[in-house]
């Protein structure tokens, strides 16, 4: 049996997140007083999801496309925030997933821009994405969106509309070890790979310009941009916020992070996790100088002393053209003043992919 969390824990480590999302404090609220043990955790997110497609589901037969749209997809986002870190109860994490799934597919063609499902074969797996095209711009650069140990793609909604409204598509995906992929390939740091069959894809298509394209995300998911960044030429601009330098480690006093982290590598051992996380592609260590292309870097002056040397070091071992921005009342990623981070980022993305 794993120890549960506790949910206060659970609470400060991701409050910001959730409300960056999107989530209503009225709702934040409600569901604090609610959830007093992390056995309610993720059926209180699931019930709110309900709620919000069934609300969907009446929006759509009074013909209100749009309202339906919105709706369907903050219940993919809840369903999402109830199951992802639920490992202690596997059927509930696999269910509150299908029901991501289903809301989202729901929601796609609705949302403006509307959002395609593209799938890309990587290794003899697909890679599920969405990509959204911001309306009247002909052939638009495109920003890959980068998620962390816990992200989907389902979860970028509130990060997007910045990139749309400056003429930038978006694709957003499950990389290894996230999501749809989750089942067929474990977390890696080795993002450069999956990265490149993405943009091999775009140059498929006519619609958008795959010459021009930025990759950007908060915490390990700027990490990770960072890795794909180093290894393909053909990114022409990375916007990373904390990106850290070293994830090799966990938390070894918390079990249940440990058992997370089985989770995430496909490991059963915490000897093999020791062994895991101690690998190279864990680390931006020789692959920081590589990256040629533009880049910003944010760095939150709330973060933790380590993690923000850490993002420092990357931007001092970058060897392109470089910007660096502390934002002294942010937090790691940003997430609690993202009317600060994303419009920086999506400012910087513009200037360098549009001029292109």
């Amino acid at each position: 049996m794993i120890p549960k969390p506790e949910t206060a824990k659970v609470w400060r480590r991701w409050e910001s997140r959730f409300m960056g999302c999107g989530l209503d404090y009225n709702v934040l609220m409600r569901f604090k007083a609610e959830i007093g043990d992390w056995d309610e955790w993720c059926r209180v997110w699931c019930a709110e999801a309900a709620d919000r497609e069934a609300f969907g589901d009446e929006a759509m037969a009074r013909g209100h496309a749009l309202t339906a749209g919105e709706a369907w997809s903050a219940a993919a986002i809840m369903c999402h925030f109830g199951g992802m870190y639920y490992i202690s109860d596997m059927e509930q994490f696999h269910e509150a997933h299908r029901r991501k799934l289903a809301a989202y597919a729901k929601a796609a063609p609705w949302l403006r821009p509307p959002a395609e499902r593209i799938e890309v074969t990587f290794d003899g797996i697909r890679l599920a994405g969405c990509l959204r095209r911001p309306e009247g711009v002909t052939r638009p650069p495109v920003v890959i969106l980068f998620n962390g140990f816990e992200g989907v793609k389902e979860e970028g909604e509130r990060r997007l509309g910045e990139f749309h409204a400056r003429g930038l598509a978006t694709l957003t995906w499950d990389g290894p070890g996230r999501g749809e992929t989750w089942e067929h390939l474990p977390m890696t740091g080795d993002y450069g790979p999956p990265t490149a069959a993405i943009i091999d894809y775009l140059e498929t298509r006519q619609d958008v310009d795959a010459s021009r394209i930025g990759v950007t995300g908060p915490n390990r998911g700027a990490f990770l941009a960072a890795k794909a960044a180093a290894y393909d030429p053909r990114i022409k601009a990375c916007a990373a916020t904390s990106a850290g330098y070293d994830r090799r480690g966990t938390d070894w006093d918390d079990p249940y992070q440990v058992a997370f982290d089985l989770h995430l590598f496909h490991l059963d051992k915490v000897e093999a996790l020791r062994e895991r996380l101690n690998q190279r592609d864990l680390s931006l260590e020789g692959d920081a100088e590589k990256i040629k292309c533009p880049v910003l870097v944010i760095a939150g002056g709330r973060d933790d002393k380590g993690h923000f040397s850490g993002t420092r070091r990357f931007f001092e071992e970058v060897q392109g053209p470089k910007e660096w921005v502390v934002f002294p009342d942010a937090e790691r990623n940003g997430n609690n003043v993202p009317f600060k981070v994303r419009p920086r980022t999506a400012d910087f993305l513009a200037d360098h992919l549009n001029a292109s």
